[in-house]
């Protein structure tokens, strides 16, 4: 079955993202107020279904064609601006068929990657007890890990990597009472409900990642485009008392930064929160001392990847730094 890719952003579209987790738009019909949402503690593979099961009125729409010009694929350019909602729209799984089967074989696939990566040298050092990771995640406390962007976990064993290293995460370092979700336009019902039995609940509604953090938040944009973290950060930017609550996993905003000074015309200098962030964001680079491991599969999972902090001072003026960027 075709879909319609679109890249304007209007009422009645939705974004998809790639099995590499990158955002693009495709038409979606939604018939009824019904949503899918899971609960935030691991539960069954059965379970997951049944409850996806309950929530299952979705519809997908067939293609009818596409405007000249627009690229009929989701992008998969790291970089690629697209569009974003400005405001949250309902959202439901892409595919809507769920097989109990499969998803039984995901949640196994799942917990086997979590394996991989538990046993890896990259997750090891970030148990380390006296690391300034976990001084920082400690002063932090995060409430609630939020999983984005991470695209098709069934099909992509890197998407799969990255999942494994969130629930891994969200077991070590964070507090017990921690809650997570996660979210991709491009989920299944599949996913979604191997997504519950993992212990994630699945939102309904697409912020286009313009998400306030209204606890401590941790979140995961494995491979993100500039625009979605920059969308991540304007939501949260209006002081530093606010900006303080949030910690971002992902794409090195340091690099971001480099980029934009050598190509005026790349997508980053379209994200200026994420290059005043890099001026004052504490960066911790996953794999600067050789901890990644020699697999081709780690190394698509987990390079570029950075923490980022954001430890500034009350009287910080966070309009002023993106007016001085656009000078």
């Amino acid at each position: 079955m075709l879909f319609q890719i679109c890249r304007v952003p209007t009422i009645g579209k939705r974004q998809v993202v790639s099995s590499r987790g990158h955002f693009s738009y495709q038409t979606q019909r939604q018939t009824s107020g019904s949503s899918f949402r899971v609960p935030n503690q691991p539960m069954s593979a059965a379970a997951a279904v049944a409850v996806a099961t309950a929530a299952s009125d979705w519809t997908i729409v067939r293609r009818r064609g596409r405007l000249r010009g627009d690229d009929p694929r989701p992008t998969s350019q790291p970089d690629a601006p697209t569009p974003l909602p400005v405001i949250p729209i309902p959202w439901s799984p892409s595919d809507s068929s769920l097989d109990p089967a499969r998803v039984s074989r995901l949640v196994a696939r799942a917990h086997a990657a979590i394996s991989r990566v538990a046993a890896s040298r990259l997750y090891r050092s970030l148990l380390l007890q006296a690391s300034s990771l976990r001084r920082r995640l400690g002063l932090l406390a995060p409430a609630r890990l939020s999983l984005l962007g991470v695209g098709s976990f069934e099909s992509s064993p890197v998407a799969r990597l990255q999942l494994a290293l969130a629930a891994l995460l969200r077991r070590d370092l964070l507090p017990e009472a921690a809650s997570a979700d996660l979210f991709d336009p491009v989920l299944s019902a599949v996913e979604c409900a191997a997504a519950a039995a993992l212990g994630f609940s699945v939102p309904s509604l697409d912020d286009g990642c313009r998400r306030r953090a209204e606890e401590p938040t941790l979140f995961y944009m494995p491979h993100c485009e500039a625009s979605l973290y920059d969308a991540l950060l304007a939501a949260n930017w209006d002081s530093p008392a606010q900006l303080r609550r949030v910690c971002v996993l992902g794409n090195s905003f340091r690099r971001y930064a480099l980029q934009a000074e050598e190509n005026r015309s790349c997508p980053a200098t379209k994200a200026p929160h994420v290059l005043a962030a890099e001026r004052f964001a504490r960066e911790e680079r996953i794999g600067d001392t050789g901890d990644l491991d020699d697999d081709d599969w780690f190394a698509h999972a987990f390079n570029e990847t950075s923490w980022h902090f954001f430890e500034l001072h009350d009287d910080v003026d966070l309009a002023a730094t993106i007016a001085v960027g656009r000078r």
